[in-house]
């Protein structure tokens, strides 16, 4: 997986929330600590504030972000686009007669995102990726992709990069195109529905 920016301002508010959250429990542990008398070894730190945020982060990152509480708050925007879509790609190489399967594999943080697509004869694999948020024509995922060739695949094909534009549909798709970049120049659509969602993701 690799990071990914956005155009919402979530990631600017959501470490204050974090902060603000990690000093009360510090002091809320704190005064735990003194009600009930308890003495910590002089060799262990005491609950802090840094400790705190260090495991929120951690927890809002993998897992947090993804609650609807999060979304009902106004924290997060981005949306959750982890799991397995199925659908479709055209290019421009045989003047988009043919329909080509692809399976997505698409696994999402917080910070963090990887987007799989695999047809029968390559497989494309996200560098650098995008997720807007405030553009008026809807969400989008927008990234940079290295394309690899299967062994079996025909011997014209090769090793190139692309870039591709995803948006997100009524219901569950995702529908967009890509380009193949200069070395190919070949360009088409992409149309894909979720199955299902991820049930972990891995860093």
């Amino acid at each position: 997986m690799h990071g990914y920016s956005t155009d919402s301002d979530e990631r600017r508010i959501v470490p204050h929330f974090l902060a603000t959250l990690a000093i009360a429990l510090a002091w809320i542990a704190s005064e735990l600590l003194v009600r009930v008398h308890l003495s910590v070894p002089w060799w262990v730190e005491g609950p802090s504030s840094l400790a705190f945020y260090g495991a929120l982060y951690a927890l809002f990152d993998k897992h947090l972000w993804r609650s609807r509480l999060t979304r009902d708050l106004g924290l997060v925007k981005t949306p959750n686009l982890n799991g397995y879509w199925r659908g479709y790609l055209t290019s421009s190489f045989d003047h988009h007669t043919k329909r080509y399967d692809v399976i997505v594999q698409i696994l999402q943080t917080w910070t963090q995102i990887s987007v799989l697509l695999s047809t029968t004869t390559s497989v494309s694999r996200s560098c650098v990726a995008v997720v807007q948020v405030s553009d008026p024509e809807g969400v989008a995922l927008v990234y940079q992709y290295e394309n690899e060739p299967l062994p079996d695949a025909e011997t014209t094909m090769h090793m190139h990069y692309g870039t591709a534009m995803l948006r997100m549909s009524t219901g569950r798709g995702l529908i967009g195109s890509y380009y193949a970049g200069r070395d190919r120049g070949t360009f088409g659509q992409i149309s894909c529905r979720r199955l299902h969602p991820c049930l972990h993701t891995t860093a």
